[in-house]
């Protein structure tokens, strides 16, 4: 009689079979490890906790698309406080109408995961948002050491999150080699303003190496302007000349030329002050269309601000309509509005300029926003406006300047 073969089993070392089977039994959500630690003794729960945060790469866990649960271990026996975009920086509506916003100690407030030195604070945002958060430890805001995604800010380093349907930025993120524009980095002496100014000026890839306007050897190609309020953080701190390298590169913008400006003082320069207004228009654009090969029209030349510089180029803008036809204001502050509204002349002049305006769903101040479109709409002026998931801060300042640039500048 015929014995039938008996098949062979793969032999799986005794090691593996024991790592999957760990595997099989972690928790796979927030909710399976609250119910799973339930039934750990206190001395095992604290190791639970790490396994689970180090097997999803750090924190924030984002679940559901949606729901951001942030992990914190205590720290020199402190257990810090999660403030960010999410939860307005621990800011809450004030009472009445017209209220400034209250700070309010204890948003983000962390929950103890009990028999361990970890805690726990829950929030949502949005599915295509970016947030930026610190953990708060007393008065000292740090990022968050289990979060490898780092923004800078101007008051130091932030975690950053970026929610699952976030839409890519290469522009900003991307570090291929492309095409560098020149910066030239000057100090230019002013007779309105009685004193010097930093200004860089950015040319764009293929400009011709000679810094004069025209050329006998040349042909005359001329470029639109961006005139970039607040220059020193855009080109120190943003590193902007690099993002419009990239721009230029992926043909997203046509060639310009930047001209970053740096002020004194923001807060007395960019509210409608004359010596300011007199330094821009009648020396700075003066000189650089005698200089460089510009299109020396105002529907070539922008004036982009952010922030209360927001302010300050929708003043310059309305106050010289024959200079600036583009006018970008991003996260304006919310007297932004009344440039335009209190003042026959600039809603006259409004409605030849071409305005950019985007605000931020988690700016506290987006109400500046909201108003200045409101009021460009109520005078008929051509507008684009844009809000986006973000904060008021200077990587959604820098993110989206393409979308200015792509609204504003003829292609």
């Amino acid at each position: 009689m015929k014995v039938p073969r008996v098949p062979k089993v793969p032999v799986v070392p005794i090691g593996l079979v024991l790592l999957l089977a760990g595997c099989a039994g972690e928790p796979q959500s927030w909710a399976g490890l609250r119910k799973h630690l339930q039934g750990l003794e206190p001395g095992a729960r604290e190791a639970a906790v790490e396994r689970f945060v180090a097997a999803r790469g750090g924190t924030p866990i984002v679940e559901n698309q949606t729901r951001l649960v942030f992990f914190a271990k205590d720290a020199a026996g402190r257990t810090p406080r999660v403030v960010g975009d999410f939860n307005a920086w621990a800011l809450r509506p004030g009472s009445g109408q017209a209220a400034q916003p209250v700070y309010d100690a204890s948003i983000g407030t962390m929950t103890r995961i009990d028999g361990t030195q970890w805690s726990y604070l829950e929030g949502t945002a949005y599915t295509n948002a970016r947030v930026e958060y610190v953990f708060l430890l007393d008065k000292d805001a740090v990022a968050d050491p289990l979060n490898p995604r780092i923004a800078q800010a101007y008051a130091g380093p932030r975690s950053e999150v970026r929610m699952p349907f976030w839409p890519a930025q290469p522009e900003v993120d991307d570090g291929a080699a492309v095409p560098a524009g020149e910066l030239l980095a000057e100090t230019i002496t002013s007779k309105s303003l009685g004193g010097t100014r930093r200004v860089w000026f950015y040319l764009p890839p293929g400009y011709p190496s000679t810094s004069l306007r025209a050329s006998a050897s040349a042909p005359e190609t001329l470029y639109p302007v961006v005139y970039v309020l607040d220059g020193a953080n855009y080109v120190e701190k943003m590193d902007v000349p690099r993002v419009l390298d990239r721009l230029i590169a992926r043909k997203a913008i046509p060639p310009v030329i930047a001209v970053f400006s740096e002020p004194g003082d923001r807060q007395e320069e960019y509210s409608r002050n004359p010596k300011w207004r007199a330094f821009v228009s009648a020396e700075l654009v003066p000189m650089v269309d005698k200089r460089f090969r510009t299109f020396p029209a105002p529907d070539h030349r922008a004036i982009v601000g952010s922030s209360l510089a927001g302010y300050g180029a929708v003043d310059l803008a309305v106050e010289f309509p024959s200079i600036f036809g583009l006018c970008a204001a991003i996260a304006p502050p919310e007297q932004t509005a009344s440039v335009i509204a209190n003042q026959a002349k600039a809603r006259a002049a409004a409605v030849s300029i071409k305005f950019f305006v985007l605000g931020g769903v988690y700016d506290s101040t987006i109400d500046g926003a909201r108003q200045l479109r409101t009021t460009l709409d109520d005078v008929n002026a051509p507008v684009t406006y844009l809000e986006v998931p973000e904060g008021h801060n200077t990587n959604m300042f820098r993110a989206h300047l393409d979308d200015a640039l792509k609204a504003l500048l003829p292609s």
